[in-house]
């Protein structure tokens, strides 16, 4: 078994020698082989274990029986433990217990991680955990990369085990007679992984004799399809897009040339915050008129005539500025200065105007738009939403947080770099006065 290990972790060169192991250990049967098998193998590891407080004495039983297998190994040289009412976890967050328990594992993970305690952190799964997941991925409904299961290595967690069957690690711990804990909860019925071990998976096995070993299989040549699926799709998006100050650009008409192209934009927009359904939308979005918008928690992405644009969004700081009257004024993105003008001289410069403010009251203000401002822009007969303005001047929400105006109570006068109000325009017959806008 040592053996087969070893050649497993070189195969897929999990850690090497430069590398701080560390161990997730519940105290139940796959995490507690693994210890045994890392300190056969002589190699230096610490433990980490959570205590999620779900099963009352159970729980305390399983850390203190973590803290005595800790000092029994040789090669386990420390043992980091935390403590957490994951009932109570989940209740103020709005989240399931299960959900609750992983966000609390990982992020203490990712906490040890930071202080660096370890440099690779290795979980026990093993081959039943693969299948397992394997249906639940089905169930929940998924692509190629839930499908492959549980990969070997993702970001700094290893997984040196996934190449052992529970059987062998059953009969390993029976002729070693290595106590480990039982965890009750792995008999309830109520959870969709216990339903499929317990029931659904040994029904399929003895009615399709070898089925495990097969499915199995299947699942690796889904990873090494998804490996070479993968190479080539990088090679497409990269034609695809390009990124500038944090902007992506996606080449759209190309996009729309390839087959099956909402699977390609969610390659693309996955670490964005979209989902598939979103993606879906998209593609058939960029059949119609340029301008539709859609929105991640952390994204918003624009269909433009020739590419799909997408940017983090910003959180516009809404602050007003009074202006009393002539003078220069300044907020923080940028200066706003009005003046007299005798000269009736008009230029090509959008951040300069020249109006007539002798009907309008002061206190004017300066700030960013907000919903419910109403606009009459120069030679309209009528008012319109500010919001409706900004639609038909395919105005993105990335601008419009960069975009000052300047308001007259719920009235806009000038939207900076577009528009001036039809009430401010000037002739020759009117007292002029000469704003203009300068951006930092």
């Amino acid at each position: 078994m040592l053996q087969k290990l070893n050649q497993y972790i070189s195969k897929h060169k999990l850690f090497n020698n430069s590398d701080q192991l560390a161990l997730a250990i519940s105290g139940g049967k796959d995490s507690v082989f693994a210890a045994h098998l890392l300190n056969e193998l002589k190699i230096p590891f610490c433990m980490v274990h959570v205590n999620f407080r779900l099963r009352g004495e159970a729980s305390e039983e399983d850390q203190e029986f973590v803290r005595r297998l800790a000092d029994q190994l040789p090669y386990c040289h420390a043992i980091y433990t935390k403590e957490e009412n994951t009932a109570n976890y989940a209740e103020e967050r709005g989240l399931s217990v299960q959900e609750a328990a992983r966000e609390i594992r990982y992020d203490y993970f990712a906490a040890l991680l930071e202080k660096q305690l370890f440099s690779k952190l290795i979980t026990a799964h093993h081959k039943a955990d693969v299948l397992e997941t394997f249906f639940i991925n089905l169930y929940r409904k998924s692509g190629i990369s839930g499908l492959r299961s549980i990969p070997v290595q993702r970001d700094y967690i290893i997984r040196p085990f996934l190449v052992f069957t529970q059987e062998e690690i059953t009969s390993y711990l029976a002729e070693n007679k290595i106590a480990y804990q039982e965890d009750s909860s792995n008999t309830s019925l109520k959870y969709l992984r216990n339903t499929l071990r317990l029931e659904v998976l040994p029904l399929l096995e003895k009615k399709l004799v070898g089925f495990s070993k097969r499915a199995n299989a299947s699942i690796e040549l889904l990873t090494k399809e998804e490996e070479a699926f993968n190479h080539l799709l990088s090679l497409t998006i990269d034609k695809l897009t390009t990124n500038k100050n944090g902007r992506l650009s996606i080449a759209k008409d190309e996009l729309l040339t390839y087959p099956q192209p909402s699977v390609i934009l969610y390659r693309i927009l996955d670490s964005y915050g979209f989902n598939t359904s979103q993606c879906e939308q998209v593609v058939v979005a960029t059949a119609n008129e340029s301008g539709q918008q859609f929105e991640s928690n952390t994204h918003q992405l624009l269909i433009d005539r020739q590419f799909i644009f997408v940017q983090q969004k910003e959180t516009a700081v809404n602050e007003s500025i009074l202006i009393n009257g002539l003078g220069i004024y300044k907020n923080s993105l940028g200066i706003l200065k009005i003046e007299s003008e005798s000269d009736l001289s008009f230029n090509d410069n959008k951040l300069e105007e020249l109006v007539d403010l002798s009907s309008v009251v002061y206190p004017l203000v300066l700030k960013i738009w907000d919903k419910g401002e109403v606009f009459q822009p120069l030679g309209m007969a009528g008012h319109k939403l500010l919001s409706d303005f900004y639609i038909d001047q395919k105005v993105d929400n990335q601008l419009k947080a960069k975009t000052p105006i300047l308001c007259s109570g719920n009235e806009v006068l000038w939207v900076v770099g577009y528009r001036i109000s039809e009430k401010i325009k000037c002739s020759s017959f009117t007292k002029n006065t000469k704003i203009s806008f300068t951006f930092e």
